[in-house]
């Protein structure tokens, strides 16, 4: 079973997308060792090589292709003699609304034997369809539907997800219900007590820096909030105007002090992040998955995030706090960690590694995809 993964882009600054392919991809490549696969994604305007932080295994292929035009639809005019160059048995698509669709909706044309799965990684949520309405309407109008409807499956990793496939006006053959996954890397828990004894104490947004993130309201609810020993730390890499942006809603709120903006970090300086912080926070407005999310609570973090993400079981489980994205609901939910014990968030941390570790490791999904795919 030899499978092609296709994305638009396979760089450190694309976020969850390029993390969760690659993830997929390799664990995959591990359960079908018989075959080599490959990923293909366009080469972007900076130079990364996101899989320097993972262990490609040997029958796993990482081409990039050259592109040029518009920003907002790059063209590779050798992407689709690529993909049939390597006669893949399954195309995974990760992500819409680039030419990796057309594409791949021609190859299935082409290829009607074969198998192609979608992953719209949470791109067709309501709210994440209404950044470039008229762009994503009219592309969803000539192309999406259809390769959408063409596919032989569309993998929804997220409720969220899943309800919102079903409310389309679509002919959808099949969904896949399964979410995404984390590294099974076993961490350390001794510095759990000592990050919380420290000072100051670190509030950890790891992410795009993107508007549908909420930092917006995340600035303007930090202002409302006495943050005591606390700080907050953004990390995370984004246009130069939407940082300078968030820059002066810093200074305008007087949070200069309280408040760090930091590049984004990769490989062993993300890990540093993460074990350096108390607690986690998301504000976003829409979210497919969260792979942050997970990530943080791996490292045993509590969290805050919204109900535009699908982490119901925050609330549920008591780890951490599943508000509104709003500021008023994340100046309350900010408020009530600042007042929470040590002793209490390191029990919630705990609580969150042992929900993680049973729910989102990478091979258990590997092992779920795989049995659909057998099944196809």
């Amino acid at each position: 079973m030899k499978i092609l993964f296709l994305t638009e882009s396979l760089g450190l600054r694309s976020g969850g997308i390029a993390v969760a392919t690659l993830h997929l991809a390799i664990t995959l490549a591990n359960q079908y060792k018989d075959h080599n696969h490959v990923i293909i994604s366009q080469i972007q305007s900076y130079e990364d090589k996101i899989e320097n932080d993972f262990e490609i295994p040997p029958n796993l292929k990482i081409i990039r292709l050259p592109k040029f035009g518009f920003r907002t639809y790059p063209i590779t005019w050798q992407l689709l003699k690529e993909i049939e160059a390597h006669k893949p048995d399954i195309l995974y698509l990760k992500g819409l609304w680039r030419q990796t669709s057309w594409s791949a909706f021609r190859w299935k044309k082409r290829n009607k034997d074969k198998i192609l799965i979608i992953s719209p990684a949470g791109m067709l949520e309501p709210r994440a369809r209404k950044v470039k309405k008229i762009y994503k309407d009219l592309s969803f109008f000539f192309i999406e539907k259809k390769l959408m409807e063409k596919c032989d499956a569309v993998h929804a990793i997220s409720d969220i997800e899943y309800k919102t496939l079903k409310g389309l006006d679509l002919q959808i053959k099949k969904i896949i219900h399964i979410p995404e996954g984390i590294p099974t890397t076993e961490f350390s828990s001794d510095y759990k007590e000592i990050k919380y004894r420290n000072s100051p104490r670190k509030l950890l947004f790891i992410s795009r820096l993107d508007p549908i993130k909420g930092l917006d309201i995340l600035i303007e609810s930090l202002s409302n909030v006495d943050l005591k020993e606390w700080e907050c730390e953004i990390i995370g890499s984004g246009s130069p105007d939407y940082i300078s942006e968030l820059e002066r809603l810093i200074d305008k709120h007087n949070l200069k002090s309280k408040v760090k903006l930091k590049d984004a970090c990769y490989g062993k300086k993300k890990i540093t992040a993460f074990k350096e912080a108390s607690a986690f926070i998301l504000p976003s407005y829409s979210e497919g998955f969260g792979i942050a999310i997970a990530e943080a609570m791996r490292w045993g973090l509590p969290v805050i995030t919204t109900t535009s993400t699908p982490w119901q079981a925050i609330k549920s489980k008591r780890l951490g706090w599943y508000v509104s994205p709003t500021v008023n609901s994340l100046s309350t939910a900010i408020e009530e960690l600042v007042d929470t014990s040590p002793e209490e968030l390191t029990l919630m941390g705990e609580r969150c590694r042992e929900y993680i570790s049973k729910r989102n490791d990478w091979n258990d999904i590997a092992e779920q995809m795989k049995i659909k795919l057998d099944n196809m």
